[in-house]
C-alpha cells in the first residue's frame, strides 16, 4: 500500500517535470505537503491497525519518518 502511494505522489511531479523546470517547480510543493500529510497518518495509526491493513509496522515506521522531500 505504501509503494503504491508513492507511486501516486510520483506521477504528477514527473508528468510536470517533462514539461519543463517551471512546471515541475510549481507541482513540487503540492507533492511535498501531499507526502507530508500522508506520512502523518501513517503515523497516527497504532500497530494493530496496521497489521489490520496488511502493513508491516516497522516498514510503516521507516517510511513515515522520512522527511517530506524523500520519495
Amino acid at each position: 500500500m505504501v509503494a503504491i502511494m508513492a507511486d501516486t505522489l510520483v506521477q504528477p511531479w514527473a508528468a510536470a517535470r517533462s514539461r519543463g523546470v517551471l512546471a515541475g517547480l510549481i507541482v513540487l510543493p503540492r507533492l511535498w505537503i501531499e507526502r507530508a500529510g500522508r506520512r502523518n497518518e501513517l503515523m497516527s495509526l497504532d500497530a494493530e491497525q496496521m497489521r489490520d491493513c496488511g502493513l508491516d509496522p516497522i516498514a510503516v515506521r521507516r517510511e513515515a519518518l522520512k522527511p517530506f522531500w524523500r520519495d
